[in-house]
C-alpha cells in the first residue's frame, strides 16, 4: 500500500527484488519505494511504478534479495575501531604473540605502552593454561606490555606493565577481580575484572583526533556488514562528544544507541557522570543518536574463570567466580538508573550472576511499577530452571550472540562440564520461551559480521564450520527468527520499532541489498554471502564493486 506522501514521486523505486520486510508476517514483496528517507510503498512492482516520477531512480533489482538493515544490539564501538589499529592477536599461538610484541618494542621508544587489540585464546593453544609475564618480559625488557583476552575480562601483562601500574607481590585482589598467582604464589602474569582494570587505567588515554579516526573506521567496516544501526555497550562521556562533533560534520552515518558504562556509584568516571544527569538523550541527528540506556557489570567472563557460578568451575574445583556487586548494591545502582527513566543493561554470564540480576529487576521492576522498561540482560550465557520464565514474566530482553556458543565450545566444555555446558549460550532454548532475542556480535570480541551471527544461530558452528556436528545444535534459531534477531527484535530492545526494523510504510529506509538470498541459500553458504549496498535514511552509504 502506497502512502500518500508519495504523491509527488517516490525518490527511488526498487522492484523485481525478493524485499523480506521482516513486518509481523514476514511478509514478502517485490517492490520498495521511498522518499524523503522513509518507505512509502511495499508491494508489488506495478504498484511501486505507480510511484514514479520524472526525477525518481528506478532500479531492477534482478531477483537480489533485500531485507531491513541489520541492528548490532551490543557491541563495543570505540573498542572495535581501536583493534583495527592494534596488534591481532586473533587466532595466533603464543609465539607468534611473542614474535608480535617483539617486533612492536624494536619500534617502539623505551616506555612506550604495547597493546593489542582483543584476541589471544589460551583454550585454543597446545598449553591452554593462562600465559605468564616472563614470556612478554623477553619480548619487551623495556616497555610496559597489555594484550587483552579475547573476552576482554583478562589481560596478560609483563612485569613492566605491572610495575608501572604500582602492583606488586603485596597487592591483593580488588572487589571483582583477580591477580593470577603461580604454584610459588607470585605474580604470574594476567590479571582479571577490577584487577585489570588497575592496569589499564596507566595506559595514556585516547586523544580526541585518534578517538574520531577510530570511529570511522567501525563506521567504515559495519556499513560493509549491511549494518545500519548499533548498540554500544561502552559508552563514555568522551564518546559522546566525540561522536557528536562527528555528527554535526556530517561524517557518522551510522545509527547509534548508547549505553553508559561507568556512570553511576562511587567510582562513577566524572564526564560520563555529568552526561547522565542529562539523559535519556533520544533522536538526535534525525533520529541517529540515542542515549537512554546504562551498563552495569554482574560478573565477568567464562573463558577467564571470572563469571559467577552457582556450582564450582569443572576445571577449578573449589572455585565460582566472581560477582562483581552484593545485591544490596547491585539493587542501589538498578534504582537508581531506573529513576532517572534509563534502561537497563546488566552484563550477566554465570548463572549466579543471572539470578541475582532478576531478582534485582524483579524488586526495581515492582517497586517502581515499571511498564514499558525493556530491561536486558546482556549475554545471558549459563542458564538454568526457571531463568527464561522469570525473564519472560517481567518482559526483560534476552541479548545474545550467536557466534560466541561455537567460538567457545570447547572452552564451554572444559569450564562447565558436558552436563552444564548444554545450557550455555542457549539461543534456541532462550528465544523459544521468551519469544524474542536481541542479536549481536559483542566486537571486537567476535566478528561484527552479522551474517556470520546468524550463520552460528542457525548451524551452531563458527565461520570454519567448528565443531563439526554444532555446538548443542538443539539450541539452534529458526531462519526467520535469526533475521529478526538482528532486525525487528533488534529494533525492539532498543525502543527503535516504530522507526526501524522491518521495511513497512513510514519507517525509515534502512535496508541492505544482498547478491544472494539469506533465506534460501544453505546455511552453510551464509557467510558466503555478500553485501551489495547498505541504504541509511534512503541514501546508499555504502556500495560494493559491482554492487
Amino acid at each position: 500500500m502506497a502512502d500518500r506522501g508519495a504523491s509527488a514521486g517516490a525518490d527511488t523505486v526498487w522492484f523485481n527484488g525478493r524485499v523480506y520486510t521482516a513486518d509481523p508476517s514476514f511478509s514478502t514483496v517485490s517492490a520498495l519505494a521511498w522518499k524523503d528517507g522513509y518507505i512509502c510503498y511495499a508491494g508489488d512492482d506495478a504498484g511501486a511504478r505507480d510511484l514514479a516520477g520524472k526525477k525518481t531512480v528506478l532500479e531492477d533489482l534482478a531477483g537480489k534479495a533485500v531485507f531491513p538493515g541489520f541492528i548490532d544490539t551490543h557491541l563495543h564501538l570505540e573498542m572495535y575501531g581501536d583493534s583495527l589499529f592494534k596488534l591481532c592477536l586473533r587466532g595466533c599461538s603464543k609465539d607468534q604473540i611473542i614474535r608480535l610484541v617483539q617486533k612492536a618494542a624494536e619500534r617502539a621508544p623505551a616506555g612506550e605502552w604495547i597493546t593489542g587489540g582483543l584476541g589471544w585464546d589460551n583454550g585454543e593453544w597446545e598449553d591452554t593454561s593462562f600465559p605468564s609475564r616472563r614470556d612478554l618480559d623477553y619480548a619487551a625488557p623495556h616497555n610496559p606490555v597489555l594484550l587483552p583476552r579475547i573476552d576482554g575480562h583478562t589481560v596478560w601483562l609483563n612485569s613492566r606493565a605491572l610495575a608501572d601500574a604500582g602492583i606488586t607481590e603485596e597487592t591483593p585482589n580488588p572487589l571483582g577481580g583477580e591477580f593470577l598467582r603461580g604454584p610459588d604464589g607470585r605474580l604470574a602474569g594476567c590479571a582479571s575484572g577490577a584487577a585489570a582494570d588497575l592496569v589499564r587505567k596507566k595506559i595514556p588515554p585516547f586523544d580526541k583526533k585518534y578517538r574520531q579516526k577510530v570511529l570511522l573506521a567501525a563506521q567504515d567496516k559495519l556499513l560493509g556488514f549491511g549494518i545500519t544501526g548499533v548498540q554500544d555497550a561502552s559508552t563514555t562521556g568522551d564518546l559522546v562528544e566525540s561522536l557528536k562533533e562527528l555528527y554535526r560534520s556530517g561524517l557518522f552515518r551510522l545509527r547509534f544507541s548508547g549505553a553508559l558504562v561507568n556512570a553511576l556509584g562511587d567510582h562513577a568516571a566524572p564526564g560520563t557522570a555529568a552526561y547522565l544527569a542529562r539523559c535519556p538523550e533520544t533522536g538526535l541527528f534525525d533520529g541517529s543518536f540515542t542515549i537512554r540506556a546504562v551498563k552495569l557489570f554482574a560478573d565477568g567472563s567464562l573463558g577467564s574463570g571470572t563469571a559467577a557460578l552457582m556450582e564450582d568451575y569443572a576445571d577449578r574445583p573449589g572455585y565460582r567466580g566472581k560477582l562483581m556487586y552484593d545485591e544490596a548494591e547491585l539493587y542501589r545502582l538498578v534504582f537508581d538508573a531506573a529513576k532517572r527513566g534509563m534502561q537497563l543493561m546488566v552484563h550477566a554470564i554465570g548463572d549466579a550472576a543471572i539470578d541475582e540480576t532478576l531478582s534485582v529487576f524483579d524488586r526495581v521492576i515492582t517497586g517502581l511499577s515499571l511498564k514499558d522498561h525493556r530491561f536486558r540482560i546482556e549475554h545471558f550465557q549459563l542458564i538454568q530452571g526457571d531463568f527464561c520464565r522469570r525473564a519472560k514474566k517481567l518482559g526483560v530482553i534476552a541479548a545474545m550472540q550467536g557466534a560466541h556458543g561455537p567460538n567457545n565450545a570447547a572452552m564451554a566444555e572444559q569450564r562447565l562440564g558436558p552436563g552444564r555446558a548444554g545450557n550455555s549460550y542457549a539461543l534456541g532454548k532462550v528465544q523459544r520461551i521468551l519469544g524474542r532475542i536481541a542479536g549481536g556480535s559483542d566486537a571486537p570480541v567476535a566478528d561484527p559480521n552479522p551474517l556470520d551471527g546468524i550463520h552460528a544461530a542457525l548451524t551452531r558452528t563458527s565461520r570454519g564450520l567448528r565443531p563439526p556436528s554444532g555446538f548443542y545444535p538443539e539450541n539452534a534459531l529458526s531462519r526467520e527468527a535469526a533475521v529478526r534477531s538482528y532486525t525487528s527484535w533488534a529494533a525492539y530492545a532498543l525502543f527503535a520499532e516504530q522507526e526501524r526494523g522491518s521495511l513497512e510504510t513510514g519507517k525509515r529506509a534502512d535496508l541492505v541489498l544482498l547478491d544472494k538470498d539469506l533465506m534460501e541459500v544453505p546455511a552453510d553458504d551464509v557467510p558466503g554471502i555478500q553485501v551489495l549496498r547498505t541504504v541509511i535514511g534512503g541514501e546508499t552509504v555504502y556500495r560494493r564493486p559491482g554492487g
